[in-house]
């Protein structure tokens, strides 16, 4: 098309560009930008883009370079290129470097916007700061930005993730003097902090409220109680509140059938679980991987690997792909009951599926080998978990550990304890 005098359209680029980004083809989308750069006319739609994208794929260090090079190009970055910047740092837990962004912005004579402000609220809030997200909150008034229910949430979530559920109850009543009701939302995160803390006389007054000042509760107020219940062991009153939401019209969701059929499996009511299931699907509410992993994980504890086996196999049929906790299920459960080839044959079908391990592979691998005399296979786990990005917790180290322990080879043991030491990782009670 280039060769042929026409330039590229730089709203087709930019489209392209987020797909490869989406598709984690980062090299490609840098040619099509240097394809842009270089034969067509970039705009700030699109630089910002390029931003998002390195910021998206971690590549902070990219993003800065795009953004010096938006500037060589004569292109000033606005409160948009500045906020994807300040999300991404934040996101990944660098909110000292997210300040300095800030810093620049107010720098470059760009204005901050509420979801700056709301970004960086949110951050702060993170890390345990409430004061200091008081003081941003005070900033971006005087700046005559007003904050939406979303800023103000986000407050109310951080005060109650800290155990202040009674400064969030204050904060909360002084929102109509600031020109905003509390929403559902800021019910939703009061009602879980009452709850949590067993409550349950202030959690029914507090719906009481809500319903009175016009706000009705949601599909996410029912299965906040409903979990509740659950957890407090009242399964037969938490079945009855999902009769009562579906009354009111209100159609439950995975997160609202979830806790009822962890419920019923660690109860040993499997059976009745499975029901529940397939009345949740009739119902029209599609299971997602968390229910079907709750269902193999209690199938498989009480021996029925088959039949978990068949649930398995079905998975992809109705939508719901299996995770990296679906096949350490089946795999544990498979070695268990001594199918120890298809319990491997799990893991290679999981890589090459392209679902990466997790810790939780390494150890149930680690723990399977041992317990079956392969320590010199479990300890070659060790290394790989540690070229796969992951760190050897004490729990691995532990598993490895009693089986040299077992296999009586104590200098190996001592040999690999120092180790463990040298490498930051503490002993716990189990390995002493």
């Amino acid at each position: 098309m280039i060769s042929k005098g026409f330039k590229p359209d730089v709203i087709l680029c930019t489209k392209v560009m987020k797909w490869f980004f989406y598709s984690r083809d980062v090299q490609k989308a840098i040619r099509v930008m240097e394809i842009l750069e270089k034969h067509g006319e970039p705009d700030l739609f699109s630089y910002n883009a390029m931003i998002s994208g390195f910021c998206k794929a971690n590549r902070i260090e990219l993003a800065n370079k795009v953004l010096d090079r938006m500037r060589a190009q004569g292109f000033s970055p606005d409160t948009i290129t500045y906020n994807i910047m300040i999300g991404s740092l934040c996101s990944r837990g660098r909110l000292e470097s997210a300040f300095k962004v800030l810093d620049e912005l107010l720098k470059d004579k760009c204005e901050p916007s509420v979801i700056t402000y709301t970004i960086l609220i949110e951050a702060t809030i993170s890390e345990g700061g409430i004061d200091k997200s008081m003081e941003l909150l005070d900033e971006m008034l005087s700046r005559g930005l007003l904050p939406d229910m979303f800023t103000y949430n986000a407050i109310i979530r951080g005060m109650c993730r800290e155990g202040m559920v009674d400064r969030a109850f204050e904060f909360v009543g002084s929102l109509d003097a600031k020109g905003c009701s509390p929403d559902v939302i800021s019910y939703n995160i009061l009602l879980r902090a009452l709850l949590n803390q067993g409550k349950w006389n202030e959690g029914v007054k507090l719906l009481s409220d809500m319903v009175s000042r016009g706000c009705e509760p949601n599909v996410v107020t029912y299965s906040i109680l409903i979990s509740t219940l659950c957890r407090d062991g009242k399964v037969e009153d938490a079945v009855n509140v999902l009769k009562a939401m579906k009354e009111k019209g209100i159609t439950p969701d995975a997160y609202s059938y979830d806790p009822l059929i962890s419920a019923f499996c660690k109860e040993g009511r499997i059976d009745l679980a499975v029901e529940f299931m397939d009345y949740m699907i009739s119902d029209g509410s599609l299971p997602d991987i968390v229910n079907y992993n709750t269902i193999l994980s209690a199938l498989c504890k009480n021996g029925d690997s088959e039949h978990a086996l068949k649930i398995f196999d079905k998975l992809g049929e109705v939508g719901c792909p299996p995770n990296v906790s679906s096949y350490n299920t089946m795999f544990s459960a498979l070695w268990n009951c001594g199918d120890r080839a298809k319990a491997l044959e799990m893991i290679s079908e999981m890589v090459g599926k392209g679902i990466d391990p997790d810790e939780i592979t390494y150890n149930s691998l680690i723990s399977c080998l041992c317990r079956d005399g392969m320590v010199n296979e479990g300890i070659g786990l060790l290394l790989d978990m540690e070229i796969g990005g992951f760190r050897p917790s004490v729990i691995s180290y532990n598993i490895v550990l009693l089986g040299l322990c077992k296999a009586r080879r104590i200098d190996d043991a001592i040999e690999l304890f120092t180790a463990m030491v040298e490498k930051g990782c503490q002993p716990n009670e189990t390995t002493k």
